[in-house]
Protein backbone atom coordinates (compact mmCIF):
# COMPACT_ATOMS: atom_id res chain seq x y z
CA UNK A 1 0.00 0.00 0.00
CA UNK A 2 2.79 2.41 0.52
CA UNK A 3 6.21 0.11 0.15
CA UNK A 4 8.10 0.56 3.01
CA UNK A 5 6.16 -2.10 5.14
CA UNK A 6 7.35 -5.07 2.70
CA UNK A 7 10.87 -4.33 4.30
CA UNK A 8 9.34 -4.28 7.58
CA UNK A 9 7.18 -7.06 7.90
CA UNK A 10 9.90 -9.49 5.75
CA UNK A 11 12.78 -8.22 8.06
CA UNK A 12 10.66 -8.96 11.11
CA UNK A 13 10.07 -12.57 10.11
CA UNK A 14 11.82 -14.08 7.39
CA UNK A 15 15.13 -14.04 9.09
CA UNK A 16 13.48 -17.16 11.77
CA UNK A 17 12.98 -18.76 8.52
CA UNK A 18 15.42 -18.71 6.07
CA UNK A 19 19.78 -17.58 6.56
CA UNK A 20 20.71 -13.93 7.01
CA UNK A 21 22.78 -13.74 3.88
CA UNK A 22 19.29 -14.42 1.56
CA UNK A 23 16.90 -12.51 3.57
CA UNK A 24 19.02 -9.25 3.29
CA UNK A 25 19.38 -9.30 -0.61
CA UNK A 26 15.94 -11.05 -0.92
CA UNK A 27 14.33 -8.17 1.22
CA UNK A 28 16.36 -5.52 -0.30
CA UNK A 29 15.21 -6.70 -4.30
CA UNK A 30 11.23 -7.33 -3.36
CA UNK A 31 11.10 -3.80 -1.43
CA UNK A 32 12.52 -2.50 -4.65
CA UNK A 33 10.11 -4.18 -6.96
CA UNK A 34 7.51 -2.88 -4.61
CA UNK A 35 8.29 0.32 -3.93
CA UNK A 36 9.41 1.01 -7.81
CA UNK A 37 5.49 0.25 -8.94
CA UNK A 38 4.08 1.97 -5.78
CA UNK A 39 5.68 5.03 -6.81
CA UNK A 40 5.38 5.04 -10.58
CA UNK A 41 1.58 4.40 -9.88
CA UNK A 42 1.56 7.76 -7.23
CA UNK A 43 3.96 10.24 -8.93
CA UNK A 44 2.83 13.36 -6.60
CA UNK A 45 3.79 16.25 -7.82
CA UNK A 46 7.96 17.56 -6.22
CA UNK A 47 8.18 14.68 -5.01
CA UNK A 48 12.18 14.44 -6.10
CA UNK A 49 12.06 18.43 -4.27
CA UNK A 50 11.10 16.48 -0.89
CA UNK A 51 13.54 13.65 -1.03
CA UNK A 52 16.28 15.22 -2.59
CA UNK A 53 17.26 16.20 1.22
CA UNK A 54 17.41 12.69 1.88
CA UNK A 55 19.07 11.05 -0.41
CA UNK A 56 21.98 13.34 -0.21
CA UNK A 57 22.10 12.72 3.36
CA UNK A 58 21.56 8.90 3.23
CA UNK A 59 24.76 8.73 1.22
CA UNK A 60 26.87 10.35 3.97
CA UNK A 61 24.84 8.06 6.68
CA UNK A 62 26.01 5.03 4.27
CA UNK A 63 29.98 6.13 4.60
CA UNK A 64 29.29 6.67 8.32
CA UNK A 65 28.02 3.05 8.95
CA UNK A 66 30.09 1.83 6.83
CA UNK A 67 33.54 3.16 8.36
CA UNK A 68 32.07 2.51 12.10
CA UNK A 69 30.52 -1.41 10.61
CA UNK A 70 33.15 -3.50 12.67
CA UNK A 71 33.35 -1.18 15.48
CA UNK A 72 30.23 -0.62 17.14
CA UNK A 73 28.33 -3.51 18.61
CA UNK A 74 24.98 -4.38 16.42
CA UNK A 75 23.24 -5.61 19.04
CA UNK A 76 23.51 -2.66 21.49
CA UNK A 77 22.77 -0.43 17.80
CA UNK A 78 19.85 -2.47 17.00
CA UNK A 79 18.42 -1.93 20.66
CA UNK A 80 19.15 1.72 21.07
CA UNK A 81 17.05 1.92 17.41
CA UNK A 82 14.42 -0.41 18.66
CA UNK A 83 13.78 2.12 21.55
CA UNK A 84 13.84 5.09 19.38
CA UNK A 85 11.04 3.69 17.03
CA UNK A 86 9.09 2.34 19.64
CA UNK A 87 8.75 5.47 21.77
CA UNK A 88 8.48 8.05 18.28
CA UNK A 89 5.56 5.61 17.22
CA UNK A 90 3.66 5.68 20.65
CA UNK A 91 4.42 9.29 20.88
CA UNK A 92 3.18 10.10 17.01
CA UNK A 93 0.05 8.01 18.29
CA UNK A 94 -0.75 9.51 21.58
CA UNK A 95 0.05 13.42 20.69
CA UNK A 96 -2.04 14.65 17.87
CA UNK A 97 -0.43 17.81 16.88
CA UNK A 98 3.30 17.05 16.51
CA UNK A 99 4.27 18.29 13.15
CA UNK A 100 8.04 19.75 12.21
CA UNK A 101 9.14 21.81 9.75
CA UNK A 102 10.32 19.43 6.87
CA UNK A 103 13.03 21.36 5.19
CA UNK A 104 16.14 20.49 4.11
CA UNK A 105 18.44 20.40 6.91
CA UNK A 106 15.71 18.04 8.95
CA UNK A 107 15.83 16.06 5.52
CA UNK A 108 19.44 15.78 5.17
CA UNK A 109 19.71 14.82 9.03
CA UNK A 110 16.98 11.96 8.92
CA UNK A 111 18.72 10.43 5.48
CA UNK A 112 21.85 10.13 7.66
CA UNK A 113 20.33 8.33 10.04
CA UNK A 114 18.44 6.47 7.56
CA UNK A 115 21.55 5.35 5.65
CA UNK A 116 23.55 4.98 8.85
CA UNK A 117 21.19 2.18 10.12
CA UNK A 118 20.64 1.42 6.57
CA UNK A 119 24.01 0.52 5.70
CA UNK A 120 24.03 -2.45 8.22
CA UNK A 121 20.33 -3.09 9.93
CA UNK A 122 18.69 -2.91 6.48
CA UNK A 123 16.57 0.08 8.19
CA UNK A 124 16.11 3.01 5.55
CA UNK A 125 11.74 3.04 5.80
CA UNK A 126 11.01 4.10 9.47
CA UNK A 127 12.87 7.43 9.24
CA UNK A 128 11.57 7.98 5.82
CA UNK A 129 8.07 7.68 7.11
CA UNK A 130 8.60 9.46 10.26
CA UNK A 131 9.81 12.18 8.31
CA UNK A 132 6.92 12.10 5.54
CA UNK A 133 4.32 12.02 8.29
CA UNK A 134 5.57 14.64 10.41
CA UNK A 135 4.85 17.32 7.93
CA UNK A 136 1.05 18.55 8.48
CA UNK A 137 1.13 19.50 4.94
CA UNK A 138 1.14 16.29 3.31
CA UNK A 139 -1.47 14.49 1.55
CA UNK A 140 -1.50 10.92 1.83
CA UNK A 141 -0.17 10.73 -1.81
CA UNK A 142 2.55 12.98 -1.04
CA UNK A 143 3.50 10.63 2.20
CA UNK A 144 3.46 7.48 -0.17
CA UNK A 145 5.20 8.61 -2.94
CA UNK A 146 8.15 9.80 -0.59
CA UNK A 147 8.60 6.77 0.73
CA UNK A 148 8.25 5.25 -1.48
CA UNK A 149 10.75 6.76 -4.31
CA UNK A 150 13.26 6.97 -1.60
CA UNK A 151 13.43 3.25 -1.38
CA UNK A 152 12.86 2.61 -4.75
CA UNK A 153 16.01 5.06 -4.98
CA UNK A 154 18.03 3.39 -2.38
CA UNK A 155 16.89 -0.22 -3.11
CA UNK A 156 18.50 0.13 -6.21
CA UNK A 157 21.85 1.27 -4.55
CA UNK A 158 21.98 -1.32 -1.91
CA UNK A 159 21.21 -4.53 -4.78
CA UNK A 160 23.83 -2.95 -7.27
CA UNK A 161 26.03 -3.08 -3.70
CA UNK A 162 24.63 -6.93 -3.29
CA UNK A 163 25.81 -7.80 -6.66
CA UNK A 164 29.24 -6.64 -7.05
CA UNK A 165 29.78 -8.48 -3.30
CA UNK A 166 28.10 -11.64 -5.35
CA UNK A 167 25.14 -11.62 -2.63
CA UNK A 168 22.44 -11.80 -5.31
CA UNK A 169 22.71 -16.25 -5.81
CA UNK A 170 20.66 -18.28 -7.77
CA UNK A 171 19.08 -19.07 -4.24
CA UNK A 172 18.14 -15.82 -3.43
CA UNK A 173 16.75 -15.13 -7.20
CA UNK A 174 14.62 -18.45 -6.89
CA UNK A 175 13.11 -17.21 -3.33
CA UNK A 176 12.13 -13.97 -4.81
CA UNK A 177 10.60 -15.50 -8.12
CA UNK A 178 8.21 -17.74 -5.87
CA UNK A 179 7.43 -14.23 -3.73
CA UNK A 180 6.37 -12.61 -6.59
CA UNK A 181 3.08 -13.55 -7.14
CA UNK A 182 2.41 -12.62 -3.34
CA UNK A 183 3.54 -9.55 -3.96
CA UNK A 184 1.70 -8.75 -6.62
CA UNK A 185 -1.23 -9.63 -4.79
CA UNK A 186 -0.65 -7.59 -1.91
CA UNK A 187 0.06 -4.50 -4.05
CA UNK A 188 -3.06 -4.94 -5.70
CA UNK A 189 -4.93 -5.44 -2.67
CA UNK A 190 -3.54 -1.88 -0.89
CA UNK A 191 -4.14 -0.25 -4.00
CA UNK A 192 -7.76 -0.84 -3.42
CA UNK A 193 -7.46 -0.19 0.54
CA UNK A 194 -5.28 2.81 -0.03
CA UNK A 195 -8.15 4.66 -2.29
CA UNK A 196 -10.85 4.45 0.66
CA UNK A 197 -8.50 5.60 3.63
CA UNK A 198 -8.07 9.08 5.00
CA UNK A 199 -4.44 10.86 5.23
CA UNK A 200 -4.79 10.50 9.43
CA UNK A 201 -5.10 6.94 8.71
CA UNK A 202 -2.44 6.65 6.75
CA UNK A 203 -0.24 8.00 8.88
CA UNK A 204 -0.98 5.88 12.35
CA UNK A 205 -0.52 3.09 9.48
CA UNK A 206 2.81 4.28 9.18
CA UNK A 207 3.35 5.14 13.08
CA UNK A 208 2.28 0.84 13.12
CA UNK A 209 5.00 -0.08 10.68
CA UNK A 210 7.75 1.62 12.42
CA UNK A 211 6.31 0.21 15.98
CA UNK A 212 6.98 -3.13 14.51
CA UNK A 213 10.30 -2.14 13.05
CA UNK A 214 11.51 -1.59 16.48
CA UNK A 215 9.77 -3.96 17.81
CA UNK A 216 11.31 -6.82 15.81
CA UNK A 217 15.00 -4.74 16.74
CA UNK A 218 14.35 -5.05 20.00
CA UNK A 219 14.06 -8.90 20.29
CA UNK A 220 17.07 -9.21 17.21
CA UNK A 221 19.55 -11.97 18.39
Amino acid sequence: MIGFGVATISMSILPFILPLDVVIPLVAITAMIATGIVAFQTKSKDVFKHITPLLAGSVIGVVIGMFFLNVIDKKILSAILGLFLVAYALYGTIIKKHYFHTGKKLGIFIGILSGFFGSFLNIHGPFVGIYSSSDGRASKEDIKDMIATYIFITGLLTITGHALAERVTKEVLTYFLISLPFLILGLLTGTKLFKNIDAKTVKYGVYLFVFIAGTSLLFLK
